[in-house]
C-alpha cells in the first residue's frame, strides 16, 4: 500500500472514531462521571461498558482499540465531547 494511502486511511479512522464519539457523548446517559478524573462510558452495543480514567499523561480507556493501539479511541472523544 503506498504511503499517501496509508495515511489517508489513518485519516479516515481518527474522523470515524471522532464522529462515533460525538454520537455517543449526544446519547443521553451513555457517558457516566463517577469522579473528577473517571468515567464509565457504556458501549453502543449494549454489552458492556468501558472506563476511561484522566491521567497526568492524558486519558486511559480500557477498551482494545486504546489498549492495544494505544490511540484516543471514540470513548475518550464521547468523554471529552460531553464537557461541551
Amino acid at each position: 500500500m503506498p504511503l499517501t494511502s496509508m495515511f489517508e486511511d489513518m485519516s479516515k479512522q481518527l474522523i470515524e472514531r471522532k464522529e462515533q464519539g460525538r454520537l455517543i457523548a449526544q446519547a443521553n446517559g451513555l457517558v457516566k462521571r463517577n469522579d473528577e478524573t473517571s468515567y464509565t462510558v457504556s458501549s453502543q452495543s449494549g454489552n458492556g461498558s468501558y472506563d476511561v480514567v484522566s491521567t497526568e499523561f492524558g486519558w486511559n480507556c480500557s477498551c482494545p482499540d486504546s489498549t492495544y493501539r494505544g490511540i484516543k479511541c471514540k470513548h475518550i472523544h464521547a468523554v471529552e465531547l460531553s464537557f461541551t
